[in-house]
């Protein structure tokens, strides 16, 4: 069964917004434990997972026109850069939020 070009395209890009989201949410979960124990270091936690958040949705939206283009002109979308970047970002925040639980 074949596939219309760009359906690919279109799931990526969800899975982009979907961690642009997870972001926000770790974003906000942040800063109530920042609030809630006081701790200056939590609220640096909590602005860079929404700096993050808000980058990886900007980054998506360009990445999937890019991406369009690419498939539209027939051409490989091999985007390998932004991944590697975002899987680290998500790296950090995960260890900044087991920082955020054990302390």
């Amino acid at each position: 069964m074949s596939r219309p070009p760009g359906v690919q395209n279109e799931r990526t890009s969800l899975a982009w917004v979907r961690t642009g989201l997870g972001f926000a949410g770790c974003a906000l979960l942040a800063g109530r434990l920042a609030i809630v124990r006081d701790e200056g270091w939590a609220v640096g936690a909590a602005l860079a997972a929404a700096l993050l958040a808000v980058g990886v949705l900007g980054w998506s939206h360009d990445r999937y026109r890019r991406a369009a283009r690419r498939l539209a002109a027939r051409r490989s979308v091999d985007f390998a850069f932004p991944a590697l970047v975002l899987t680290l970002a998500v790296v950090g925040v995960g260890l900044l939020g087991l920082l955020l639980i054990a302390l």
